[in-house]
Order: structure tokens, then sequence, then C-alpha cells
């Protein structure tokens, strides 16, 4: 995806890691989320009361696997209930019109907070939990994977490595802690 891949370069080239964006097609849009914190994905989510959530991985070279697994039923019924036609349908189509409209120029005001990420992310655990509350240290055992992955998403690489090397979870919280 040559969109992703100048929207990469520019992230890279900012140190930044992470990037929200918007993509429209008939009458459904869907909030779009780059992440290049750790393995590098594409999460689309569609806009509206009852959002649909799609999850593909990417690879270092911003390439995307062409067989969608069960995915392309389920965009295909979702873009179907928000009225666009399915006669001719076409993932690759869909995911090049999508690859067009991608920016090729990163932006700090473009960075999603850890709120807008849990709200765009329905595979991260425990997304009433926006806020960071503290790190719990464990004597045998250690965080979760699903722990590990909100951290980083959340976080980013560093606060995965202070919890690796610290041995301990990170903490969320339901509301702003008070410090």
């Amino acid at each position: 995806m040559s969109g992703l891949e100048k929207l990469g370069k520019s992230m890279q080239a900012q140190n930044l890691d992470i990037q929200k964006f918007r993509f429209k097609t008939g009458a459904v849009e869907f909030d779009c989320l780059f992440s290049m914190r750790g393995d590098y994905e594409l999460s689309l989510t569609t806009r509206g009361a009852n959002p649909s959530f799609f999850l593909f991985p990417i690879t270092k070279t911003f390439q995307m696997a062409t067989y969608l697994k069960g995915a392309n039923s389920k965009l295909v019924n979702v873009l179907r209930t928000h009225g666009l036609s399915m006669k001719g349908f076409s993932s690759t189509q869909f995911f090049k019109d999508l690859d067009k409209i991608v920016p090729s120029v990163a932006h700090t005001n473009n960075v999603p907070t850890t709120s807008e990420i849990l709200q765009l992310r329905h595979d991260m655990e425990e997304r009433d939990r926006p806020f960071f509350d503290t790190w719990i240290p464990w004597t045998t055992g250690g965080p979760s994977a699903k722990n590990k992955k909100k951290t980083l998403l959340l976080l980013g690489p560093s606060a995965l490595i202070y919890s690796e090397k610290n041995n301990a979870s990170s903490r969320w919280s339901s509301v702003e802690p008070d410090r």
C-alpha cells in the first residue's frame, strides 16, 4: 500500500508511531488508525451507533495480506447495510480506494489520545478504563499478553520495555487519577 508507505516514512521521519485518519466510501465512514507500535496494524472502525471493527496486519514493507479471512464477508455486510451497492464489489478496489486517501504526511495533531485509541480499537481489553493509574509489580508470573498489548498501543514501546524489564503490569482506571 503505497499510501501507507508514504505515511509510515513520514511518521518515522518525525519519530511518530501512530496516526488516525478517516475514510468514506458510499454511505459508510471509517475511523482509521495506523499503528507502527510493535507489529504494524491498520484498524478500520465504522462510525455510528453500531460500530464494526476490522484489524489488518501490515508488513514492515507496508503490504497487506490479500486474503482477508472472514473479514471480507463482514466488510461486505457493513457496506451493504450502509447503502452501498455490492454489485461488482472488490476488496482489492476497496483497499486501493482507501490507500488513495491515506495522508502522505504525518501530523502530531493526528496522534490519537489513549481514549481515542480505545474508542477505535475494539480488540483491546478494558476499553472502559482509558486512564493509566500505576504499575503493578509481579513476583511470580507477569503481565498478560493482553496487558502488554494495551501498554504498547496506549503508552508506546518504551512503556512496554519498562513493563517487561520490571515484570510489571500497567493498571488502568475508568476515572482520571487525581495526581
